[in-house]
């Protein structure tokens, strides 16, 4: 009966912390939307938390882009809406208490008038609790997805994208967070374009 008990016990704190997570990411230009499905909840075979299928919808602006410019004109081109989805697998580590690794592969999507963009980056990310004894938990955190020439399938060289971020649980399942992104999609005519390179402030919410 007690080993049934620690087993029920152990069992329901594994499935309350598995969660699912939604994420709004703001500036004075662009909008980004994350969304990320622990598959743990959906699947017994799977642990929880260890398995997340991620979605995006990102609008940047031109202001923070460098695009070739429109044919004929000296006019830059318009930033579309870039779509990715992805998975991460991820966990714990033992080491380290409080920091969470990850490596995941996605397909990103832009269809831009003269520099569409679509390529398969393979990356990693990491969450990290700071072991500080305050009321209100801090994390920072960060991700690296690289796609060489052979995984970029449209005009780009290759493809990276960086952030880092720093986020404050203001309340249980609800964290503000902050930090600094950038997307490059280089050129062989003009290597220094980007979609996005720019600071951010949102929200994240698990559930």
């Amino acid at each position: 009966m007690l080993k049934k008990l620690l087993f029920a016990t152990l069992l329901l704190s594994s499935t309350t912390y598995a969660m699912h997570e939604f994420e709004l990411n703001v500036n004075n230009k662009d909008l980004d939307l994350h969304l990320g499905l622990d598959m743990g909840q959906f699947n017994d075979t799977i642990e929880p938390d260890s398995f997340i299928v991620k979605a995006r919808l990102m609008k940047g602006d031109s202001e923070h882009a460098r695009f070739p410019d429109k044919e004929g004109t000296n006019e830059e081109q318009d930033t579309n809406i870039l779509g990715e989805v992805g998975f991460v697998a991820q966990s714990s580590s033992a080491m380290a208490p409080g920091l969470m690794m990850g490596m995941g592969v996605k397909l990103t999507y832009t269809p831009l008038e003269k520099q569409s963009i679509f390529a398969m980056p393979i990356g990693v990310v990491s969450d990290y609790t700071l072991p500080f004894d305050s009321f209100i938990p801090l994390h920072i955190g960060g991700q690296f997805y690289y796609a060489p020439e052979v995984l970029a399938f449209e005009q780009s060289t290759r493809y990276m994208e960086y952030q880092a971020n720093f986020d404050v649980e203001l309340m249980e399942r609800g964290l503000l967070t902050m930090g600094y992104r950038g997307i490059d999609t280089p050129t062989k005519d003009k290597s220094s374009t980007y979609y996005n390179r720019s600071y951010f402030v949102g929200f994240k919410f698990k559930f």
